[in-house]
C-alpha cells in the first residue's frame, strides 16, 4: 500500500549515507511507526530536507509512505531543532542512546503512539537541559515492556508492599520488600538509593516532571542497577550506549 502526499509528526532516530550522494533516514512517525526515507541529493546547498534529517529533530512532514522498500520525504511544514542537544556532547550522546534504543524495542511499521509521545518528551527534557542520562535512565526502565519483560518495579513481588527498602530479585522476577529479603539470598543487593529510583523511574510520567537532582553517586547507583536489568532481560548491545560508557568513565577515570 502507498500512502501519497501524507502529512505526519515524526522524529528522526537516525540517518546515514547512502551512494554518494543521497541519504537514508529513519523516521518514527506518531501515524506509521517507524518508517525508511529516502532522500536524494542531501549535499545540495538548497535542499530543503537536509536540516529536517538531522538525528533528534521533530517535524511534521509531508511526504510518501510505502509499506514495501524505502518512503520518501517531499516537505516540512513546521520543525523542532535540537539546538541545545546538538551542541552538546553528552546530550547528544544520550539523544542518540534513546533513539537507538527505542529503535531496537519494535519492528518497523509498528504504531505506538505511548512510545512516541514518551520519546518526544524525553528528548525535550534533554533539550531544556534536563540531567540526559536521569532522563535516559527513565525511559530505559519504562521501554522494558517493550522488550517483553515486565518485572515487578512497582512494590514487593511476594506482598505487593510498596513502601520501605527495596532489593531486586531476578527469581522472584521482581522488588522484594525488607522483610522478604531471606527468600532470595542471591538478591542483586542493589543499595537502598538504587532501588528506591528504579521503583520512582518505572512510574514517573515525563509531563508532570518539573526537575530531579541527583548526585553523582545516587547516579552511578542507578546506572548499574539499571545495566542488571538489561543484561539479564534483554541482552542488548547498542553503539551508542558503550559511548555513553566510555564518557562516563572518562568524565570519573576513578570511580
Amino acid at each position: 500500500m502507498t500512502i501519497n502526499q501524507a502529512t505526519f509528526p515524526g522524529i528522526v532516530l537516525y540517518q546515514r549515507p547512502y551512494k554518494e550522494k543521497d541519504l537514508l533516514v529513519k523516521i518514527f512517525t506518531q501515524p506509521y511507526g517507524k518508517r525508511m526515507f529516502f532522500v536524494r541529493n542531501i549535499h545540495k546547498p538548497n535542499n530543503v530536507l537536509k536540516q529536517p534529517s538531522f538525528a533528534f529533530v521533530r517535524a511534521e512532514y509531508i511526504g510518501t509512505i510505502n509499506d514495501r522498500g524505502f518512503s520518501f520525504l517531499k516537505e516540512v511544514k513546521s520543525m523542532t531543532f535540537p539546538k541545545h542537544t546538538m551542541s552538546d556532547l553528552e546530550a547528544m550522546a544520550y539523544a542518540s542512546y534513546l533513539c537507538h534504543l527505542v529503535d531496537a524495542s519494535m519492528p518497523d511499521r509498528e504504531v505506538d503512539q505511548v512510545l512516541f509521545t514518551q520519546l518526544e518528551q524525553a528528548l525535550d527534557k534533554i533539550e531544556t537541559g534536563f540531567n540526559p542520562a536521569i532522563i535516559s535512565n527513565i525511559l530505559e526502565v519504562q521501554l522494558l515492556a517493550k522488550f517483553g519483560v515486565m518485572p515487578q518495579l512497582h512494590a514487593c513481588q511476594i506482598c505487593q508492599e510498596d513502601q520501605g527498602i527495596f532489593d531486586f530479585s531476578v527469581i522472584f522476577d521482581g522488588l522484594l520488600c525488607q522483610k522478604h529479603f531471606d527468600r532470595d539470598p542471591r538478591r542483586l543487593h542493589w543499595p537502598a538509593r538504587a532501588a528506591h529510583f528504579v521503583k520512582l523511574f518505572s512510574q514517573i510520567n515525563f509531563a508532570n516532571l518539573q526537575s530531579i537532582q541527583l548526585n553523582s553517586q545516587s547516579q552511578a547507583m542507578i546506572r548499574r542497577a539499571i545495566d542488571d536489568l538489561y543484561d539479564e532481560y534483554v541482552g542488548l548491545h547498542l553503539k551508542s550506549k558503550s559511548f555513553i560508557d566510555k564518557l562516563a568513565n572518562f568524565s570519573n577515570p576513578l570511580d
